[in-house]
């Protein structure tokens, strides 16, 4: 049978078997009848005492301690233990995660600063500088716009500052959360959905993006209320993102009357609002303004098109 890999400590320990590193204790000197002139045993690695004087209930004793080496072993192999299990719980959270090129580009270093996306960025940074108060206080964000301006490389950016952090993110999109509630439902039955959503509230960020793109059905409506509803009963911090139009002057929700809708076939609602009422109390609205950034891409890339076939001047 294998051992452990814990040290064994021994606090008077004269002699060691090398071969099983288990200590042999020498009881020298100790309790209350002990020589209080003798001068403490002490560790032949380290030099401190591996003894020490206490007073119990008026008697005086002599009692053995941990000496400060093995006290330092002790204490590094714990912080290993701890965190080979931040690792697996972090593993655990990525394995859901969006983690191809795209998310794993999108930091604040590569972040190309516009005029129309400055604050945007500082939000993002002081979000996860201090991340500490926004976990405690549960403060979420709904980042709302135009489709292609920078929301997604957004909430990635801060999932992957975190990420660096140790800290415990869960980034991916609606779509796909909801598909591996199902996959694992079909998979494992009702323990592998209640292990989805265990994971779902166990995270301290959730970033689920492209909120509103998803088909909607009695299920996935009631699928997605248990997301919701999963971050608010656990008070923990969700960031969304979606391309679903707000304007309270022109008294346009499309997030309102999206998340209304129980089934697009049959044009059901819900009129209680109970996913938008959760989403609103849960997350401060921010708008992302500003051009998009495929509608620039393509017009640098017809540019290079132009040009490359000599036809500079043209477009």
């Amino acid at each position: 049978m294998k051992t452990s890999s814990l040290p064994v400590f021994n606090a008077l320990e004269t002699d060691s078997n090398e071969g099983d590193g288990v200590s042999i204790v020498a009881l020298i000197n100790l309790g209350a009848k002990a020589d209080f002139t003798k001068p403490f045993v002490t560790c032949d690695a380290c030099g401190s005492p591996r003894q020490r004087d206490v007073d119990i209930t008026g008697t005086k004793h002599r009692v053995p301690i941990i000496c400060k080496c093995r006290a330092d072993a002790l204490r590094a192999y714990e912080e290993q233990e701890q965190a080979k299990v931040v690792q697996r719980r972090l593993d655990k959270f990525k394995a859901y995660s969006l983690m191809d090129d795209r998310f794993l580009g999108s930091t604040f270093e590569n972040w190309v600063t516009r005029d129309d996306n400055r604050e945007l960025l500082n939000l993002g940074k002081k979000y996860c500088e201090n991340w500490e108060t926004m976990l405690a206080n549960n403060r979420g964000l709904l980042i709302h716009g135009v489709a292609g301006n920078g929301k997604t490389f957004f909430s990635f950016s801060i999932a992957n500052e975190l990420y660096r952090q140790g800290k415990a993110v869960m980034a991916i999109s609606v779509t796909r959360i909801l598909d591996i509630i199902k996959d694992s439902y079909a998979s494992h039955g009702e323990m592998g959905e209640i292990d989805v959503f265990n994971t779902i509230g166990e995270c301290s960020l959730l970033i689920l993006d492209d909120l509103g793109v998803e088909y909607k059905t009695n299920w996935s409506y009631e699928k997605l209320y248990s997301i919701i509803d999963t971050r608010y009963r656990a008070n923990k911090p969700t960031i969304i993102t979606t391309n679903l139009h707000i304007d309270k002057k022109e008294k346009i929700d499309e997030l309102r009357d999206n998340l209304s809708v129980i089934d697009a076939k049959s044009n059901r609602y819900d009129p209680s609002d109970r996913i938008y009422n959760r989403i609103v109390e849960m997350c401060a609205f921010v708008e992302v303004r500003g051009e998009s950034w495929r509608v620039q891409k393509g017009r640098e890339n017809k540019r290079a098109l132009f040009d490359e076939l000599g036809l500079t001047g043209r477009h």
